[in-house]
């Protein structure tokens, strides 16, 4: 069932009551007696009427109970009530949180639990006279209140068990939002915050329970708490946790010194140049956003693992809505504001979490445009500074990322190999001793590359093979070489780096290659579980490749030391293994992993039957982030799979409604022509059906009414007598916009009534009113456009921004304003505007803005009406007829000449 589906009682926190995703207006008593039947069943009406009005007689009492009746039925709830003579009752399929909750807990889903607590029960709600319906929800609010902690408590601990300290941290903080003084969920906070390597923080959390407890209580925390503070205590008085190299910064002074010099600036080289230490170096303490391949599809993808990691309490109170809302799980999209808000919102959390430092992208190169954007509004609204990081060859195959780039042409440092006299200098800070011969067949070898000097170095010293004798360093092939090209660079620094792998075992091997194929960081359960190993086995594997410098620790993962290290592993797990293990990652990935994610280790585990499902999500929810050329990549690569025949029409049928956002004929037209054999393919009368909807109306946006009346009426001759009501009510929508569009205003409501009869989905129904009030505009009928427009907007599902949702208000506003209702007009035709802005749908503003520029000159505003109309000139086509009939005479009014060179037979035509 829908999330949105049927009536839903919200109890927990601030109470309230929607219907199919619609609120309603419940008030106090009224929502007491909902609440009270939802939870306890059927109820007699004295018991009723005595538990709501404890103060009024029994007449009273009931005469009161029959108006709350009355009221729930006014308020759309009566189809859900069972009223007889001596009981009330709710109908099944009422839906409360609370009972959620319990069933979630009951089922062994402590997560999905989590996610209903809301708070206390009722919280807010005032019901006068009513003592003993007080006594009731205090002693219901109890046992919500403990249920809510159990659950809370239950998915912290699931979250931390899979390594997710930062999730398990998050729903501790709900739980001390429900009992401030509960020391567990104190301790709990803080060892969150130790596991995430935020010992300040486990100390903040400690001293705002000791303040707490002073003030209400007057006593101090447990004797456990104390402890637990100790070793915070200990672990901030104790040596810095990443201590910098040993090995200086050499030959890069002068780039240092540019790099400080400027707010922004982008740092080029080749992989393995020194760009990350550069940076980190010249920056000291940063905030680093790392691109990384696996997250490159997702819109905002490395901010969003960013803001897990660092914690979403890190961010300002105001922004943690819809942040958060952008972190829920795949598969419970939520309803996000636009994405310009999204965008704001991201830059204002990366100034706040830099809190006066540099901000680094690092690997730009894969990073999304949404990531770029996010981290130029965040210096523009106060980063002290922005470096960024990239690879010039990979960056310049990013025609998007270029884009976004262009916008700033932030300054380019470009770093190249260390020259011969700066290897000299780093061989002789290293050895205490110039050391001429060996620094210079060292260059000889690297050609002065950083990375592979340090790892031939560490390589050669590791195996023993380096030397020192007299303030020289000597290698076995001193005697036969005057450059090192026994040490192949590809091969030497890919050797050096397995063998050092090697050295530490066959268990650490097994668990950095899986580390590998999953990405650049990897959790430790995950890795363990594909490899067959207890966890802790795991760890103490992965303890010893940290202490050989592989890979690093970041909170509860881990993080390969450098790219190099991840790639060289990779390519040595063959391709049998590699399938496996892909396979095992991906069905053991943890909650919260992006659905591509888990796409792509399917499809490198040659599964693809698994992996489109994936894709069809990740594009998905790039569609919910209004990333629509990112959704239409990803439904390709679902294409790919491929699908089973009804999964892959319902995929072209959301590429073809993407491609209306795109403004992409072409693309569209292939997705039409793929449904369109699908459906011949299986011959499933619905598929034909929907086919013709989807193709009737493309061809009512491209003008050709005709064409569309004639699909319908082909599918309904064809295919009629086996289709459902649903399909029906499609194609007489279809059919009914096209006859409108052609002026044949009675059969035009003819189709459209006939499709209402059907009972279509809400958003259908919107769209079939919103065609009823087109037809009654076009034919000079004001007010019944009116209603029929107000009806239609109504109808819409939810209150998210949709195309639906712009073309209803503008019409809505356009026919107030022909009916002489001036305040009402302007407001329905901002919100529209808003709704189109929102949408980035620039000709429906143009649309839009030359009816606000009518209503102004309607209204004796001349100079607004000249700005607005100037606005609507530059948004609307050329070309079109709609909106220019609005505009013209605005434009003759105040003294405009009018844009476009066509005249009016000539858009006709």
């Amino acid at each position: 069932m829908s999330a949105q589906a049927g009536l839903f009682l919200k109890t927990l926190g601030v109470p309230g009551v929607t219907l199919n995703g619609a609120a309603l207006d419940v008030p106090g008593k009224s929502l007491a007696l909902l609440t009270y039947l939802a939870l306890e069943g059927q109820t007699p009406r004295e018991v009723l009427a005595d538990l709501l009005w404890t103060d009024q007689d029994g007449a009273a009492a009931r005469r009161n109970l029959r108006v709350q009746v009355h009221r729930l039925r006014a308020c759309g709830v009566g189809a859900w009530l069972e009223v007889s003579g001596a009981a009330l009752a709710l109908r099944p399929g009422v839906r409360v949180d609370l009972n959620e909750l319990r069933a979630a807990l009951a089922g062994g889903e402590p997560v999905q639990a989590a996610t209903l607590a809301g708070g206390p029960f009722l919280d807010h709600l005032g019901v006068p006279g009513a003592a003993r319906f007080e006594a009731w929800r205090e002693a219901t609010a109890h046992a919500a209140f403990e249920d809510q902690l159990r659950a809370l408590d239950a998915a912290a601990a699931a979250h931390a068990q899979a390594g997710h300290w930062a999730a398990a941290l998050e729903r501790h903080r709900r739980a001390l939002d429900l009992d401030p003084l509960r020391e567990r969920t104190v301790r709990a906070v803080m060892e969150a915050h130790l596991a995430l390597g935020q010992p300040a923080d486990a100390l903040t959390a400690y001293e705002a329970l000791e303040r707490r407890l002073r003030q209400d209580l007057g006593a101090g925390p447990l004797p456990a708490t104390a402890a637990l503070k100790a070793q915070v205590d200990a672990r901030l008085s104790g040596p810095a946790p990443s201590p910098r190299p040993a090995v200086p910064l050499v030959g890069r002074g002068a780039d240092c010194a540019a790099l400080q010099a400027g707010r922004l600036t982008l740092v080029l080289g080749e992989a393995g140049m020194g760009k990350t230490r550069l940076v980190t170096e010249a920056a000291g303490d940063a905030l680093v956003v790392r691109g990384a391949a696996e997250l490159t599809p997702l819109p905002f993808g490395a901010l969003l693992e960013l803001l897990r990691g660092a914690g979403l309490h890190r961010c300002p109170e105001r922004l943690r809505p819809l942040l958060g809302a952008a972190l829920v799980s795949p598969g419970a999209t939520p309803a996000l504001a636009d994405r310009a808000a999204l965008l704001d919102a991201l830059a204002q959390a990366l100034v706040s979490l830099c809190g006066g430092r540099t901000l680094i992208a690092e690997d730009l190169h894969w990073l999304d445009p949404g990531t770029l954007e996010a981290a130029f509004l965040a210096l523009h609204r106060g980063a002290p500074r922005l470096w960024l990081t990239a690879r010039p060859g990979e960056l310049a195959a990013r025609a998007d990322l270029q884009a976004v780039l262009a916008r700033l042409n932030p300054p380019h440092l470009t770093l190249t190999e260390l020259p011969e006299a700066e290897v000299a200098g780093l061989i002789e800070h290293l050895s205490g001793a110039p050391a001429p011969l060996f620094s210079h067949r060292l260059f000889e070898a690297t050609a002065g590359h950083p990375l592979f000097l340090l790892e031939t170095l560490r390589d050669l010293r590791e195996r023993g093979l380096l030397t020192e004798r007299g303030g020289r360093w000597h290698t076995p092939f001193d005697a036969s070489t005057v450059d090192y090209a026994e040490v192949p660079i590809s091969s030497s620094v890919a050797a050096a780096i397995a063998q050092r792998v090697e050295r530490l075992g066959p268990e650490t091997r097994q668990l950095l290659q899986a580390g590998a194929l999953w990405g650049e960081a990897f959790p430790v359960a995950l890795v363990a579980a594909a490899c067959d190993l207890p966890e802790l086995a795991a760890l103490d594997a992965l303890e010893r490749a940290e202490a050989a410098r592989l890979i690093v620790p970041e909170g509860p993962a881990y993080r390969f030391g450098h790219h190099l290290h991840r790639r060289v592993l990779a390519a040595g797990v063959g391709a049998p293994r590699a399938r496996c293990l892909h396979g095992r990652l991906a069905r053991l990935a943890p909650q919260g992993t992006p659905a591509a994610t888990v796409a792509r280790h399917f499809e490198q585990a040659a599964e693809p039957a698994l992996a489109w499902s994936h894709w069809a999500q990740a594009a998905q929810a790039a569609a919910g982030l209004y990333a629509h050329a990112e959704a239409l990549g990803l439904y390709d690569r679902a294409l790919a799979g491929p699908p089973p025949p009804q999964a892959a029409f319902a995929l072209h049928a959301a590429r073809s409604e993407l491609c209306r956002h795109l403004d992409d004929p072409g693309t569209r037209a292939q997705a039409l022509a793929a449904m369109r054999a699908l459906a011949e393919q299986t011959q499933d009368p619905a598929l034909h059906a929907e086919h013709a909807a989807h193709h009737a109306k493309c061809c009512t946006e491209q003008d050709d009414y005709e064409g569309a009346v004639a699909t319908v009426q082909a599918a309904l001759s064809t295919w009629g007598p086996h289709l459902s009501a649903d399909h029906h009510s499609a194609l007489l929508l279809e059919a009914g916009a096209a006859l409108a569009c052609l002026e044949r205003w009675p059969e035009a409501e003819e189709a459209l009534g006939r499709a209402l009869t059907h009972t279509p989905a809400p958003a259908r129904r919107s769209n079939i009113l919103y065609w009823l009030g087109y037809s009654h505009f076009q034919s000079g009928q004001f007010d019944r456009a009116a209603q029929h427009y107000r009806a239609s907007l109504a109808a819409l599902p939810g209150d998210a921004p949709s195309r639906g949702r712009v073309l209803g208000l503008w019409r809505y506003g356009a026919s107030l304003r022909r009916l002489g209702q001036g305040p009402a007009a302007a407001a329905a035709l901002g919100d529209a505007d808003s709704c189109a802005r929102t949408l980035n749908a620039g000709p429906l503003r143009g649309l839009i803005v030359a009816e606000q520029a009518a209503l102004a000159l309607d209204m004796g505003d001349r100079a607004a009406a000249r700005a607005l109309a100037a606005e609507a000139q530059a948004l609307l086509s050329p070309r079109g007829d709609e909106g220019w009939d609005v505009l013209n005479p605005v434009l003759a009014a105040v003294g405009l000449h009018c844009a476009s060179s066509v005249s009016q037979a000539e858009r006709r035509r």
